[in-house]
Order: structure tokens, then C-alpha cells, then sequence
């Protein structure tokens, strides 16, 4: 025998846990893709500006549009929105310089969130 007092009725409770869940999973969707891009960016270009100031013969980095287009390279890879006026380069025979700025928006249904990272890396040479 079928039930009748239970057919077509729904729990609120469940449907406003269940709305709560998916807008928070864009929510959190949207705004982690940027942080999770931003540590990841951070970490590599840490890494580049160890092996530019290791590299102090210039063989692998011969100018500095050569730092330039490896930072450009990684930023594509992670996500990160940047053009090449965005990044400094700054290099010596006794450090390394790097300073890049990362300027977007996360654009929500009916919120906007405007960021700005700052990057800087200051390596100093073994030599």
C-alpha cells in the first residue's frame, strides 16, 4: 500500500542546507581557483628567481626579457593574468630582482571582488 500523506511534499529545511551547499561551493569554487593560482605562481617564480641568481655566467637567462618570458610562461600555466609590463626585472653581479603585480577581478552574480598581489623576490648571487 502506498503512503498518500507523503507524496509530493518537500522538506525545507533539506532544500535551504541543500541551496546553502551549492552557493557556497561556487563561492568558494571562484575565489579558490585565484588563491590556489596565486601560492602556486608565488612558489614557482621563487624558485626562477633562485636559479637566475644562480645563474651567474647567463647561460640559461641571458637578459632579462628571457626572465621575463619564463615568468610569463608559469603565469599562463597557473592561471595568472599578467602582461609582460606587469613584471620587473633587476639584475646585478650581487642580486636578483623581481617584482611582478597581479591586478583582477573575481566577478560574483551581483558582487565584485578586486585583488591586487604583490610579488617580490630579492636573491641574492653565490658569487
Amino acid at each position: 500500500m502506498r503512503k498518500r500523506g507523503i507524496h509530493g511534499k518537500i522538506n525545507f529545511g533539506c532544500l535551504t542546507l541543500t541551496i546553502l551547499l551549492v552557493v557556497g561551493g561556487y563561492v568558494g569554487y571562484e575565489f579558490g581557483r585565484v588563491f590556489l593560482g596565486k601560492y602556486m605562481f608565488e612558489r614557482k617564480v621563487y624558485e626562477l628567481a633562485g636559479d637566475v641568481a644562480e645563474d651567474w655566467k647567463a647561460r640559461r637567462f641571458e637578459s632579462d626579457g628571457d626572465i621575463v618570458n619564463a615568468i610569463m610562461k608559469e603565469a599562463r600555466k597557473h592561471g595568472v593574468d599578467i602582461t609582460p609590463d606587469d613584471i620587473e626585472v633587476d639584475r646585478d653581479r650581487k642580486r636578483v630582482l623581481i617584482n611582478i603585480v597581479w591586478e583582477g577581478d573575481i566577478v560574483l552574480p551581483y558582487y565584485t571582488h578586486h585583488f591586487i598581489y604583490h610579488f617580490d623576490y630579492d636573491r641574492k648571487t653565490a658569487f
